[in-house]
């Protein structure tokens, strides 16, 4: 069975705070009032331009994100201060409209712009304030991982996250927060020290462990119970470390498959890592934080990858952290001088608050785009891409055979270039115990994230999907539906809630209907007020 759900339009019956239900209006007069509304509520410098409705020539661009699939809200307006969040929020419950937020556009099915709904975008509630310590930061929910990391460079401490630069703070932690640290210091959620939230009835509160708990663990991994707008995080020290790079050809693309599959999620928690499978060749990158090259060529060693002949392998020593992450990017092969490395940092990392390239033939929309580090190299904005995607962990209780290895092999091996096929089998068996609702943090061993490219060719584009529908029909049966709800897949074939949340779903089912009763923050697969259906808690 298919759980390919629609949210067609984000106009609902809301109960209001008097506890009186109202009749929905007109469409044409439901509109009006919602942007009258929502005018009123943009206290900050207001002249309208920040109000995208769907008659705008602007439109286009604003509705769609990273992953270019269309959706079609009823409005679209963009919050400069946490001010304005709440009232945003009760203009829509208050018409009838579902309230969507969006911080990055990252979203892989454009769920940060659903259909019919009233999109809050808080990507220019950016800020990044930095204790005097440095110990913590307090960011803005808006604020892109890049310009979180680009501040944060000059103090020698980093936050504990993930690789892409452009990926909105509030929508990443929502889902966890996988990163290429985690198999030693956790999930980023792990690292919240507390939040600001503004909840389904427009009221702000701050959240941590002792105040609102509950809530606390929800939107750390959980998915959308209130709407974060700010977060307080614990800042880490990375070491300068050992990187390794290797490139395997179509010809040995196999074998380094199964090497590195038996051997990498095995290491020292501190060895992070992840093979990128294509369909004519494969490579590997490796982190092994605060070691030297002595030690990352010991461990690499005992994988056997290094005995595939063609094989290319780079280690090099001795690497800060804009080293470290320029290899996730593909700025670099080898570790440089720390100079040289900030500076290819730059053109991934200091992004500007809308950081998404523009669509080609479409009017952009785009405003007080100054990077984080205005003085420096200003980042290259972060590309628009058409995907097919299909995620699935690899868990301690299914591991992986030799039969699934080669089926992914042989028919990923088979595609078309066209479809540019490409793997992510990034390395888990995390050593730190889940502190928040994401599910798989202790079983998880590996994350596989498949993709192929859309086509304008029909023909083409029904390969790629073929291929997808065979995969998982092959592959759920043997290793099961545990997926990541960072890459939400509106075509999964199984229980998405089990598939995203596991164990915690009734859980999260009390926490959404204590805060957001109405269902105010919804997706097709999101947590709602009441069980799944199917499910009995």
């Amino acid at each position: 069975m298919k759980f390919r759900f629609t949210l067609a339009v984000g106009i609902v019956a809301l109960q209001t705070l008097s506890g009186v239900l109202f009749a929905a209006a007109a469409p044409e007069k439901r509109s009006a009032k919602l942007k009258q509304c929502v005018n009123k509520a943009l206290t900050q410098s207001n002249d309208g331009s920040r109000i995208i409705a769907p008659s705008d020539a602007t439109y286009e661009a604003a509705s769609s994100g990273v992953i270019l699939f269309s959706e079609f809200p009823a409005l679209i307006v963009y919050a400069i201060s946490i001010s304005e969040v709440g009232p945003l929020v009760k203009c829509g419950t208050a018409n009838g409209y579902k309230v969507t937020p969006r911080s990055g556009g990252h979203h892989f099915e454009n769920w940060s712009a659903l259909n019919g709904t009233l999109v809050v975008d808080i990507s220019h509630i950016d800020y990044v304030k930095v204790a005097d310590d440095a110990k913590q930061v307090t960011v803005g929910a808006g604020a892109r991982l890049g310009a979180l990391y680009s501040i944060l460079g000059s103090t020698g401490r980093t936050f504990n996250g993930g690789i892409c630069p452009s990926v909105g703070v509030g929508g990443y932690l929502g889902v966890g927060g996988y990163n290429m640290q985690m198999r030693a210091l956790g999930m980023a959620v792990d690292h919240i020290a507390s939040a600001k939230v503004v909840l389904a009835d427009g009221s702000l509160v701050t959240i941590s462990t002792t105040s609102h708990p509950d809530l606390f663990w929800a939107i750390r991994g959980g998915g959308t119970y209130a709407f974060i707008v700010e977060a307080t995080l614990n800042t880490v020290v990375i070491p300068r470390s050992a990187m390794v790079w290797m490139n395997f050809t179509s010809a040995d693309r196999d074998e380094a498959t199964h090497k590195y599959l038996s051997w990498a999620s095995q290491q020292d928690p501190l060895f992070n890592s992840q093979l990128n499978l294509y369909s004519d060749h494969a490579g590997v990158l490796g982190w092994y934080i605060g070691k030297s090259v002595a030690e990352l060529t010991a461990i690499v060693k005992t994988s056997g990858l290094q005995d595939i002949s063609g094989a290319q392998i780079k280690i090099t020593g001795n690497c800060n952290t804009e080293n470290s992450r320029n290899f996730w990017v593909y700025t670099q092969t080898e570790c440089t001088d720390d100079a040289t490395a900030h500076e290819l940092a730059n053109t991934y990392y200091n992004v500007v608050p809308d950081d998404i390239a523009p669509i080609p033939g479409v009017t952009n929309f785009a405003f007080d785009d100054v990077p984080a580090l205005p003085t420096q190299t200003k980042a290259t904005p972060w590309p628009r891409i058409a995907l097919i995607n299909k995620t699935y962990f690899v868990t301690k209780a299914k591991p992986l055979t030799k039969e699934i290895i080669d089926y992914i092999l042989a028919k990923s091996g088979a595609l078309p270039p066209e479809l540019a096929f490409w793997t992510e089998m990034t390395s888990f068996n995390i050593s730190v115990p889940a502190t928040s609702s994401f599910p798989w943090q202790d079983s998880a061993d590996y994350l596989f994230r498949f993709e192929v490219t859309r086509s304008a060719d029909p023909k083409t584009e029904a390969v790629g999907q073929q291929f997808m529908d065979d995969l998982d029909a092959y592959l759920v049966p043997k290793i099961g539906s545990s997926s990541y709800a960072g890459y939400i897949d509106a075509r999964i074939s199984s229980d998405p809630h089990e598939a995203y949340w596991g164990k915690n779903v009734c859980k999260l089912v009390g926490v959404k209907k204590r805060y957001d009763p109405w269902n105010v923050f919804a997706n097709p697969f999101s947590i709602g007020p009441e069980p799944p259906r199917g499910w009995e808690c």
